[in-house]
């Protein structure tokens, strides 16, 4: 291998992405590579400014305690790429002879890496690109899941058997409680608080709303009078992106965008509790867990943290092998009693800005819940939980930049 290499973190954070980060530069070590390893600083900001920091030197101390530090440690940056940007960024890599550029991200991310990737064969540059998966909302498509997801899974799934222990703590309760999910137009993640269902034994209900199934208020208000009439708990788990009977998304009428040109999500929990007051008289807490459902790194997934670790290592390994524009993609042996993934190169041509949607007969819409296919599909992927060193009972976290 010649040149130098480069690591971008690129579109929203999660709690395990630093893994992939680390799992490329161990699996450097193990190689012949002599050139520099560098992280863009501030993902596609640093890109574009030639903000490089230098990885050669990090050590096995610095290594470890990243793998345990939520956040983009390298920082991300939203910010939409024109072809005069594209062609500034194919520039500074041959100037800094990036021959190895590895692209961390979702969706949106894995566009930009395979346009990257496009401009450098134009330009006659030898690149060789590597998109590695990273999204908590798991709507990447070439993957069984996306690292990141597990974790955000695990996080919220606690969270609503928490909220649901609280409720049952009262007497002869009938409250309810919405919780809303990010997820945007998908709800992998709002289906994953379905696992909260099982481990306590109570009379409450737990109603999933999913982008991919119409939202029915009048159905939903109904269910929810007959719970509190029966008194019993309700808790309401909403995606971001749930959309009404016609198409459109819940809050329409109150849309802002992003500088991406995308809807702005979030906030329906509290359009909700305002819908069911209105019409039910009934009294509702909302709850928008918000960044924390990406953020929280105590109750992440030790499998989601070795996977994530483990995507870094075989992105090195394809880039050895002379692969370029493609992406790591899982792959989950549906054959095996036991969970078992491979890995494989799945071409960016076929991800890049692609979403990935929970399949319809995942979803029980009689009781507004998932099904046993999902939670079967879900459970493996939070197992395990890593063991977070405090100082002062806290966390101790690590940044680069």
């Amino acid at each position: 291998m010649k040149g130098n290499c480069l690591i971008v973190q690129s579109g929203g954070p999660t709690a395990v992405i630093n893994n992939s980060m680390v799992g490329i530069i161990d699996e450097r070590m193990q190689s012949t590579f002599e050139g520099s390893i560098y992280g863009a600083a501030g993902g596609i900001h640093g890109l574009l400014n030639e903000s490089f920091i230098l990885l050669n030197h990090l050590s096995a101390q610095d290594k470890y305690r990243l793998r345990w530090t939520p956040g983009a440690a390298l920082g991300t940056w939203r910010y939409k790429l024109t072809s005069a940007d594209f062609g500034a960024i194919i520039h500074t890599l041959q100037k800094n002879d990036i021959r190895y550029l590895f692209y961390i991200g979702g969706n949106g991310s894995m566009k930009v890496a395979k346009t990257i990737d496009e401009f450098a064969k134009r330009a006659g540059y030898e690149l060789f690109v590597i998109g590695i998966p990273k999204t908590i909302d798991n709507d990447l498509l070439g993957t069984d899941h996306s690292p990141g997801y597990g974790s955000a899974a695990k996080f919220l799934a606690t969270s609503v058997l928490d909220v649901k222990m609280d409720m049952a703590s009262y007497t002869e309760s009938n409250r309810v409680t919405i919780v809303e999910t990010m997820g945007r137009h998908t709800g992998w993640l709002a289906g994953a608080c379905s696992l909260a269902e099982g481990p306590v034994e109570d009379d409450s209900q737990v109603l999933i709303y999913i982008p991919e199934i119409p939202f029915d208020l009048q159905d939903c208000l109904n269910k929810v009078v007959n719970a509190f009439q029966e008194k019993r708990n309700t808790v309401l788990v909403v995606s971001e992106g749930i959309r009404k009977l016609d198409g459109q998304l819940l809050d329409h009428k109150e849309l802002a965008f992003d500088i991406l040109g995308r809807p702005r999500l979030g906030g329906i929990s509290a359009l909700l509790k305002g819908k069911i007051e209105e019409n039910t008289g009934i009294s509702t807490r909302s709850i928008d867990s918000s960044i924390w459902q990406r953020s929280s790194i105590v109750l992440a997934s030790k499998t989601d943290i070795n996977e994530a670790y483990k995507t870094g290592k075989i992105a090195w390994q394809y880039a050895v092998a002379g692969y370029t524009g493609v992406m790591v993609g899982m792959k989950r042996n549906a054959s095996s009693e036991n969970y078992q993934i491979t890995y494989e190169a799945v071409p960016l041509k076929e991800v890049a800005g692609r979403e990935r949607y929970v399949p319809k007969e995942w979803y029980d819409c009689q009781e507004n819940t998932m099904t046993k296919a999902f939670k079967q599909y879900v459970l493996p992927l939070i197992q395990g939980e890593m063991l977070i060193p405090m100082e002062n009972g806290l966390p101790v976290y690590k940044r680069v930049i």
